[in-house]
């Protein structure tokens, strides 16, 4: 039997990438840390403020409200609700299993409708953003929360790549005026947040066929995946990619 790296108890996770051996709490430890970093590095958490998260009932998006539940708890000055948006057969759950995650953890909720219109594969994620972004403004939110992992925001750049459009990834959502869009869960795999929910009994499994992506997507991820099995860390070397490009000092005009 395998044992966990820290304390020598059972193993359930081997982190390829980083060549450890973990057991279910130090998983739930190593998760929380990463998350906690992640809320750190927007800086919009020294002083009081309302969050939007947006909850589908599904794993990720259920792993990342119990953590900024647990995280926010005691902070007086902190108000979180979750917004769900009832998509129908484009979602990742039911609008009901979301409102039992959202009961499940004791937190307010407000249900939005999908517009009555066809729309694209490929444009069901920025419609749902743009919904959530909207709705958490009108809310008074300062700040949304949504539930991308690692997984997601590797296949995002990845596929920004493969079409061209770096400008979207170099300007970055943080740097929009009113409210601040986070993804916390974007340094966390996406096996390590559905192992997480799974132990602490959160949230559902998707539903065969929801949130379906084009093509293109579907190609790129099946690739990346591939690549990511032969190479491990590939998803993360993407990810710091951006995050050095947006820390970097813009180009003067003569250097363009």
């Amino acid at each position: 039997m395998t044992r966990c790296d820290k304390c020598h108890r059972p193993a359930i996770i081997h982190q390829r990438y980083s060549g450890m051996h973990l057991c279910g709490e130090h998983l739930s430890q190593d998760v929380h840390r990463k998350i906690r970093e992640s809320l750190r590095r927007t800086g919009l958490f020294s002083r009081g403020s309302c969050m939007a998260v947006g909850l589908d009932g599904g794993r990720q998006s259920a792993t990342l409200a119990h953590i900024l539940k647990s995280i926010f708890s005691r902070r007086r000055d902190m108000e979180i609700f979750a917004v769900i948006i009832d998509m129908g057969e484009a979602g990742c759950c039911s609008a009901s299993q979301a409102r039992a995650v959202a009961e499940r953890l004791e937190m307010d909720c407000r249900l939005l409708r999908w517009p009555d219109c066809d729309i694209a594969c490929d444009s069901v994620y920025e419609r749902r953003c743009e919904i959530l972004l909207q709705a958490a403004a009108e809310m008074g939110a300062g700040i949304l929360a949504t539930g991308e992992c690692l997984d997601d925001e590797a296949l995002r750049i990845f596929v920004s790549y493969l079409r061209g459009d770096t400008g979207a990834l170099l300007a970055g959502e943080s740097r929009q005026k009113y409210p601040a869009w986070i993804k916390p869960l974007q340094r966390v795999p996406r096996r390590e947040a559905r192992l997480y929910a799974l132990q602490h009994g959160l949230g559902f499994d998707p539903a065969a066929g929801a949130g379906r992506r084009g093509d293109l997507f579907r190609e790129a991820a099946d690739l990346l995946g591939r690549f990511e099995g032969r190479h491990p860390g590939t998803f993360y070397s993407l990810l710091r990619g951006v995050e050095k490009g947006l820390r970097a000092k813009p180009l003067s005009v003569d250097a363009k």
